[in-house]
């Protein structure tokens, strides 16, 4: 999550250099986009049935969805970019796009946690 912010900060200090961002994007897709697609498959039918009620991993699910669709954005943006001079536009968009992405990749971390915490009895004397 962090190497998001990392490589959004990075555009315009060393010049125009598309390299971290594309080493990014393959990251994204082959590590993290899996992952999010496990949990859909795996966790999150567990955590539903712990928890009960109509839809308790929904906004985790929307969260997974969005997160897969900014992917899919930043792919489109750098493919189109791609052996074409980058200007200064580009930057701003490709930034802008990977620091909501960042944005949310945190808010998701902190549901997961947030809902992690609620399965985690309490100790005696905590309630």
């Amino acid at each position: 999550m962090e190497q998001v912010r990392v490589v959004a900060d990075a555009f315009g200090v060393d010049g125009i250099n598309l390299t971290p961002a594309i080493d990014l994007l393959q990251q994204l897709q082959t590590v993290t986009l899996p992952h999010e697609r496990a949990e859909e498959e795996y966790l999150y039918p567990a955590v539903a049935r712990a928890l009960g009620g109509t839809d308790p991993t929904g906004a985790l699910s929307r969260s997974h969805a969005e997160i897969e669709h900014q992917i899919g954005r930043l792919s489109r943006l750098l493919a189109d970019i791609a052996g074409e001079e980058v200007d200064v536009e580009d930057i701003v968009d490709l930034r802008a796009m990977l620091y909501g992405l960042y944005a949310i990749l945190k808010l998701h971390n902190a549901q997961e946690e947030e809902g992690a915490f609620s399965l985690v009895p309490a100790e005696p004397g905590e309630r």
